[in-house]
């Protein structure tokens, strides 16, 4: 008996489609998911109800994290981002711009912590040298002249909409993979513990179509929930915490500026081609389709951003935005921060449900790796 999961379904779909996998999700992870198992000889279809890099994998600061924000919290997420930053310098540098990047201490951190970071930086195996606040000064001179400690660190900047695009390209090349915008799964039919279509809308014209593949991948980022619950399955269990950033017109360094301290509000400048990139925050929401800045927030990015560079204060802001980082797990803190910046590969076995995964959590920086375990 076949069962149609999700909201009631239509079944007269003007179109079918047969593939190898259906990979839900636009993200760079859905992306580098299209093109991994692209190399293994794969065909697969990459559906996003809007487009390409539509959520967090193009609302974020574009940095390639060195590791080094996460080496007092998330040591096992350190390491990561250090061996995914190695290699997606290698491996797209087309898509990145190795900056390098500076930790600065500013009067009112903590001397204990500026102290014992290179201390942190050790066990995750990344480079951290001490540099004196002349020389951190002579490098970035809009540096606050309120800054005590210095590190330079290999932070680097990338840019996540070329990063997707070369991904589906190569898989297009590779084995005539393809890619549908604006296309939003609906529901699912599921017989005998296995998906044998899904059920989507083109969002454009409204028709329907099926999708059928032997395998269906979940990598909708902070909607992974949402679609878990199409295919009936109740494992996935995730927090959304909104995150707003600034844009500035202006490159006001040349470097990543990241403060010295735990990880908080508005402490990383990120320089993207001719302008800067300030945030983020981390406020706890509970709606997806209600995301949006508030003046509390930019206001409070403005303020702790100032304090390593003076000179935010008073620049001109083009644009505001936010996007929803998915964090794994239930934390009893209210700050969202202390969540990992891990990932989950989840294979719904336990929800007998045997071709269909979810691939959720992580960051940009990790996509690469998140990519390949999910294809494995």
């Amino acid at each position: 008996m076949a069962i149609i999961s999700g909201p009631a379904a239509r079944r007269s779909e003007e179109q079918t489609i047969e593939t190898d996998v259906l990979i839900i999700g636009g993200g760079v992870t859905g992306t580098g998911i299209m093109r991994d198992l692209a190399l293994r000889g794969l065909q697969t279809l990459l559906i996003d109800r809007k487009d390409l890099c539509a959520g967090a994998s193009g609302g974020n600061h574009g940095l390639l994290h060195s590791g080094c924000r996460y080496v007092s919290n998330d040591l096992h997420s350190a390491i990561e981002c250090r061996e995914e930053s190695d290699i997606l310098k290698r491996l797209a540098p087309q898509c990145i711009e190795e900056t390098g990047g500076l930790f600065v201490a500013v009067e009112g951190d903590s001397p204990a912590f500026a102290e014992s970071f290179a201390g942190f930086c050790n066990p995750a195996g990344i480079t951290c040298e001490s540099v004196t606040v002349d020389q951190a000064r002579k490098m970035e001179p809009h540096l606050s002249e309120k800054i005590f400690r210095a590190y330079r660190v290999p932070d680097a900047t990338v840019d996540p909409f070329r990063l997707a695009l070369l991904n589906v390209a190569h898989a297009r090349a590779l084995t005539g993979s393809s890619y549908r915008p604006h296309t939003e799964v609906l529901s699912f039919i599921i017989e005998n513990g296995e998906i044998t279509a899904a059920l989507c809308r083109d969002n454009r014209t409204g028709s329907l179509i099926t999708v059928r593949a032997g395998q269906y991948v979940n990598a909708s980022g902070a909607w992974a929930m949402n679609i878990a619950r199409l295919a009936g399955c109740r494992d996935v269990s995730l927090l959304y915490s909104k995150g707003t950033l600034l844009v500035s017109p202006d490159r006001l360094t040349a470097r990543v500026i990241n403060r010295l301290r735990p990880p908080a509000d508005g402490d990383i400048l990120v320089p993207g081609g001719t302008v800067s990139v300030l945030g983020t925050t981390s406020v706890r929401i509970d709606d997806l389709e209600a995301v949006k800045p508030t003046v509390e927030e930019i206001n409070k990015n403005i303020e702790e951003g100032s304090a390593m560079i003076p000179a935010l204060a008073t620049a001109r802001y083009i644009r505001a935005f936010s996007r929803v980082r998915p964090l794994l797990q239930s934390i009893d803190s209210e700050d969202d921060r202390e969540a990992t910046r891990g990932f989950a590969l989840l294979d719904h076995s336990r929800q007998n449900l045997a071709n269909f995964c979810t691939i959720t959590g992580g960051k940009l920086t990790t996509f690469r790796l998140m990519a390949e375990k999910a294809s494995d």
